[in-house]
């Protein structure tokens, strides 16, 4: 059973044991970068609402006859329905089938992960999200933002009963106003070292395997080089026999490196498979 590390201060940690024995630690991600996810969301849902109530506004009183309530009750209930929809169906689809981030938990860095450390899944998305009613409670999310700031492992009761887990994805800092870099925390340009891989060496490596190996490239700017190699060489250990690579020039490498180079060539399979 997977038990959470808890760190003193305000950057909280839990810890996942991987089906390897690998021991990962997150950074949970506390009140103040889901609610600037939330803010971004909230924005982006407030112009897709607006947007839908002038489309019917126009057509009901585009009507020659005029807008009479009892004459378009119908078609008011199809628009608190197609409300209710896109407002529950963002955050509920966006984090079952796009790695568990929103498009403001993209830009802050953050994502939903399941307390073992494996990707949301369509289930958990959905009670998380059924239970946003409650969270938002009585309003403004009073309540939901109350447990998550007591809560050791900054969970709000979504997350509590779902399973899930919010992450910083980066293991420390927010991605949103950094660019992307072609070089990897460690400083290795990746751009020159691809590591080839034929369709069978791919699909050797499973869903759970991508998750750990990404996991650990996220969190490298975050751990002390001592505790990188040590995790790296497990790791890369793990993949050199998921791949049956057994030349001695691959496993003299740099487990770090080969690491890299291996997420770099994995990364755009993943992205197809969600």
């Amino acid at each position: 059973m997977n038990e959470p590390t808890y760190v003193s201060g305000s950057n909280r940690e839990a810890s996942v044991v991987t089906p390897e024995h690998v021991m990962l630690r997150f950074q949970t991600a506390g009140l103040g970068s889901r609610a600037t996810a939330m803010l971004i969301d909230t924005g982006i849902l407030l112009l897709v609402n607006l947007t839908v109530f002038i489309l019917f506004g126009i057509v009901l009183f585009g009507k020659d006859e005029g807008f009479f309530l009892d004459d378009d009750n119908y078609t008011i209930a199809i628009v608190l329905l197609a409300i209710f929809i896109v407002n529950f169906g963002y955050y509920w689809l966006l984090e079952a089938f796009w790695g568990g981030q929103t498009v403001g938990k993209r830009l802050v860095g953050i994502r939903v992960i399941r307390d073992n450390g494996q990707p949301a899944t369509f289930v958990s998305s959905t009670i998380r999200n059924l239970f946003r009613i409650i969270d938002a409670m009585p309003t403004g999310y009073f309540l939901g933002a109350l447990v998550c700031f007591f809560h050791p492992r900054d969970k709000r009761i979504g997350d509590m009963v779902a399973g899930t887990i919010v992450v910083v994805e980066s293991g420390q800092h927010s991605t949103l106003f950094l660019k992307k870099k072609d070089k990897q925390p460690n400083g290795f340009d990746l751009n020159h070292a691809l590591l080839v891989l034929d369709e069978r060496q791919k699909q050797a490596i499973t869903r759970e395997d991508w998750q750990l190996l990404s996991s650990f490239i996220s969190r490298l700017s975050s751990l002390s080089q001592a505790k990188k190699y040590e995790l790296g060489n497990q790791i890369a250990s793990i993949m050199r026999k998921k791949l049956e690579l057994i030349d001695e020039q691959t496993n003299k490498e740099d487990p770090i490196l080969f690491l890299q180079r291996l997420h770099n060539q994995l990364q755009n399979e993943f992205q197809l498979r969600k």
